[in-house]
């Protein structure tokens, strides 16, 4: 810091620099003589009170004197400058020279101001300075003012300023904010309107709709919703229940699930009320003060998986009424025999059936469930999460079972069809191979590959589904035996070249299969043993879906097995 001119007065200084701010004490202490401003004691009346004021305004206040704008400014200022050092050479700096960074922006505003006497103003106003080390984004709100010297004439430019830069980021941050939340309710918009499950909102006491897709609209023959009552929209359903259970929601706040729940709605004007069966969900709707406004509704149309289930029902009883009655005499038997085939063949369509309607409430429960997870209805908790984990699981475990039922209904049926090529058996090997390689080190199983060059005919997909049944099989029922790993081997057999038929053999040291029980494995339906049913999930449709698949592209699908030692499926297919 440069030191006290010899020529200056204490009591001058003090006067001319009044209080005890930061800013007065270094004014107090800086040697002026060496600025084109002179010794404080020369200093014009106009320029000893401008300085005052600065000095002792609590507004961020800068000023600029003379031709060179010689730099003086208060506390409140300061901060503005930074850390990095910049305001130990600001003070009696030339503006010029000091503000290199944005002089090309407030030059000629200040000219301006010197030159014509008009104040400026200036509404956050981007100027990025040097601070801090390093440039940054600045905004300002500030005044540019003109000081008349004793004279009258304009001598210099006094700043009021205050700088914005937070509030400006804010508020960018908030338009952001404002568009992604936007965005994000046209997105959530968009997946109300396109769900395939019917969705509604509900307000107040009279349970008025607010909003209703098109999915909800179908529901009841697309009768106008929006803005009416529950009550004037849909009246057939005012005396069946559910009005009085979106009342105690909206009082408890205690949601309400309904499955297969019928109700009667009049679908189409002039025509008897039509039954639906719905699974739904009433939530109510919390406002930001606490209170309950409303009631959110979700729920699938379950009509005509419903009528499927019953219709399947009756005819599994029938056929067990045939079967029954077919005992009494021989021709009692063929008849109930050929009346059990076509509940058979009725069975396996509405089978199909059954599984297509199912999957898409399964589709839609696992998709919602998703929205869930993702907090697009809102934040969601550990314990939720972990519910809502639990509801995925058992959504795809179903999916799975539903996905075998239908496969299997499809060979029952003859709607399968094969698109036969020349598949290397190395490629179905290593496909099949790469599923089940976690569930392998899971168990710490050994696998074994003798690998070969051999080309079967066959279709790409179904083989490798056998081979992928096959190996999960293994995996599932071998475990480690008297400390030795279990092991899974697969070779196969191309000992003579003119043969027209090429084997596959997937081994294992498992529990193997009870001699009494190989001629069942390959049932539908049929799990050899009951306890490993219970430990190992499944519908017992696998080996029987394999073995189909292998005759229906001309080859077949055998079993050899030792209890406690492991099997050996063999699969044999048309060589290319």
């Amino acid at each position: 810091m440069t030191q006290l001119s010899q020529n200056d007065d204490p009591a001058v200084l003090r006067a001319v620099f009044p209080g005890d701010s930061i800013m007065a004490q270094r004014c107090r202490a800086f040697d002026w003589s060496a600025t084109p401003l002179g010794p404080v004691e020369t200093w014009s009346n106009s320029l000893r009170t401008t300085v005052g004021i600065v000095l002792t305004s609590r507004h961020p206040m800068f000023l600029w004197w003379g031709p060179e704008l010689t730099q003086i400014y208060n506390d409140a200022y300061q901060p503005s400058l930074g850390t990095g050092g910049r305001a130990t050479y600001a003070l009696g700096a030339r503006g010029r020279d000091f503000w290199t960074d944005i002089w090309d922006a407030i030059g000629p505003q200040i000219e301006q101001v010197m030159t014509t006497g008009e104040a400026t103003w200036h509404e956050n106003q981007y100027l990025p300075i040097e601070r801090n080390g390093r440039m940054e984004d600045v905004w300002w709100t500030y005044s540019y003012s003109p000081v008349r010297d004793d004279d009258g004439r304009i001598a210099a430019t006094v700043v009021t300023c205050h700088e914005t830069t937070q509030i400006v980021q804010a508020q960018r941050a908030l338009e952001t904010a404002n568009a992604e939340l936007a965005a994000e309710r046209a997105q959530l918009d968009s997946i109300i309107t396109q769900a395939p499950a019917f969705v509604a909102v509900l307000r107040g006491p009279e349970h008025r709709f607010e909003r209703a897709n098109a999915e909800y609209s179908r529901l009841i023959g697309g009768r106008p919703t929006i803005g009416l009552p529950l009550a004037v929209a849909v009246p057939e359903i005012v005396d069946q229940g559910f009005v009085g259970l979106l009342d105690e929601v909206l009082a408890t706040g205690k949601p309400f699930i309904g499955r297969e729940i019928p109700a009667l709605l009049n679908r189409q004007p002039g025509v008897e009320p039509e039954q639906r069966f719905v699974d739904f969900v009433y939530q109510a709707l919390t406002d930001a003060d606490g209170n309950r406004s409303g009631v959110f509704v979700h729920g699938v149309d379950v009509t005509d998986a419903v009528n499927a289930r019953r219709e399947i029902e009756r005819l599994l009883a029938e056929s067990e009424r045939a079967r029954s009655e077919a005992e009494a005499a021989h021709q009692e038997a063929e008849t109930a025999r050929r009346a059990a085939e076509t509940a058979n063949r009725a069975k396996g369509e509405f089978l199909a059936v059954m599984s297509h309607e199912l999957r898409t409430p399964l589709n839609a429960i696992g998709g919602y469930a998703e929205l869930l997870e993702m907090g697009v209805h809102g934040p969601v908790t550990p314990e939720q999460r972990s519910a809502l984990e639990r509801i995925q699981r058992s959504q795809r475990a179903l999916l799975s079972i539903i996905n075998e039922v239908l496969n299997f209904s499809r060979l029952e049926t003859g709607t399968v069809t094969y698109d036969i090529v020349d598949v290397p058996v190395a490629e179905a090997v290593s496909a099949a191979e790469a599923l089940v390689a976690p569930q392998l080190r899971a168990k710490g199983l050994g696998f074994e590959w003798t690998g070969g060059s051999a080309t079967v005919r066959a279709d790409r997909d179904k083989l490798q589904q056998i081979l992928l049944n096959l190996l999960s099989n293994a995996v599932k029922f071998t475990e480690p035996h008297e400390g030795a790993p279990g092991n899974i081997l697969i070779d196969f057999t191309d000992a003579d070249p003119r043969s027209s038929l090429v084997s596959i053999r997937i081994c294992d040291t498992g529990i193997g299969i009870a001699p009494d029980k190989l001629s069942a494995v390959f049932e539908p339906f049929v799990q050899v043993d009951q306890r490993l049913a219970r430990e190992h999930s499944g519908t017992g449709l696998g080996l029987a879906i394999s073995r189909d698949l292998a005759r229906g592209m001309g080859g077949d699908l055998t079993v050899e097995s030792v209890l406690g030692q492991g099997s050996m499926f063999t699969v044999t297919l048309p060589r290319a």
